[in-house]
């Protein structure tokens, strides 16, 4: 015989039943709990706010406040001037928390690719309860749109920047190449810096050994020079000396200067008549010994020899006026 059969109809129908009770109670359990969590079976109230679009929104979605949901969407409408109007629902425990002058914004719950989600910011003590169906005012979110549009010129300048970055770079690069060279060169000199040190050090004692020479001859030099210095004193005077009967000198040059100027202008005037005077007599006596023998002879012979070419006489010559004249 089947078990089934040696229960009694008791027994069975308390076995169903547990079965029936048990899923029921965990069902239960799980709608207690899923309340709970969902806050089910706390008081509420209602809210509104307005954007001027939905924003992904939709209804159910979380409300938030310092990053705590404390409540959701209830629902969403269009206002007379466009606009999306939410209603949301808000645990009433948190009434005290959300004033006159909090704000409603639009974030994601995510990060920047979350889920939209509307937060509410905490307003002053000070201020006035929300009260349930009261408005609460809002903060348009910032367009992507716009945002992208505004960061355009940004982006471009950013493109500039790591141009002239990638420019200076290459001429880090070049200096670094260059330092490099300068490196290679200072060690080649510094390897030549023992020789250099030497050549300063034998110039250095030539310079020594030239300075001590010139300290010795030095004080010979200064004799010298104050020798000269004398001599030049000595000159000095003379010069001071002849320069003083300069004057003197002068003057009688000065002096003989007119007498000779009156002298050529008085005298020799004089003198140069007289001479011609003197000359002309001469002539005459001349002419006269041409004409008295035996001197008219000896003119006749000259003449007659003078005509064939003959000279009678060389090295002698007539001092008549009017020989002097034909020759």
């Amino acid at each position: 015989m089947h078990y089934t059969h040696r229960l009694s109809q008791a027994r069975i129908h308390q076995i169903v039943g547990w079965f029936v009770l048990v899923p029921v109670l965990i069902l239960g359990v799980v709608l207690f709990v899923i309340g709970k969590n969902e806050n089910l079976f706390e008081e509420k109230y209602d809210v509104t706010t307005v954007f001027s679009e939905g924003f992904g929104l939709r209804v159910g979605y979380p409300v938030m406040l310092l990053g705590i949901q404390v409540g959701r969407v209830k629902k969403i409408e269009f206002t007379e001037q466009n606009n999306t109007e939410f209603t949301l629902t808000i645990l009433k425990k948190y009434q005290d928390k959300i004033r006159t002058n909090s704000v409603a914004k639009v974030g994601k719950s995510g990060g920047f690719l979350g889920d939209p989600q509307i937060e509410i910011t905490p307003g002053n003590k000070n201020q006035p309860i929300v009260a349930d169906g009261g408005h609460i005012e809002s903060e348009e979110p910032t367009n992507i749109s716009e945002l992208l549009a505004e960061a355009k010129p940004m982006l471009e300048s950013v493109k500039r920047t790591l141009a002239r970055v990638e420019q200076i770079t290459e001429d880090v690069q070049g200096v670094i190449k260059t330092g490099q060279a300068t490196l290679t060169e200072v060690q080649g000199a510094s390897t030549r810096l023992p020789g250099v040190m030497d050549n300063i050090r034998e110039t250095t004692a030539t310079v020594r050994q030239t300075a001590r020479n010139i300290a010795a001859d030095v004080p010979g030099v200064i004799a010298s020079a104050r020798k000269s210095m004398d001599r030049v004193g000595d000159v000095v005077e003379d010069v001071k000396t002849s320069t003083a009967k300069l004057p003197a000198v002068i003057e009688n040059a000065r002096a003989a200067t007119e007498d000779l100027k009156g002298l050529m202008h008085e005298d020799v005037p004089a003198i140069a008549r007289s001479a011609q005077g003197s000359m002309e007599d001469v002539n005459e006596i001349l002419a006269g010994a041409k004409k008295t023998f035996p001197i008219s002879v000896f003119a006749t012979r000259g003449r007659a020899a003078r005509s064939e070419g003959v000279d009678t006489a060389p090295g002698l010559r007539s001092l008549r006026k009017d020989e002097l004249i034909k020759e």
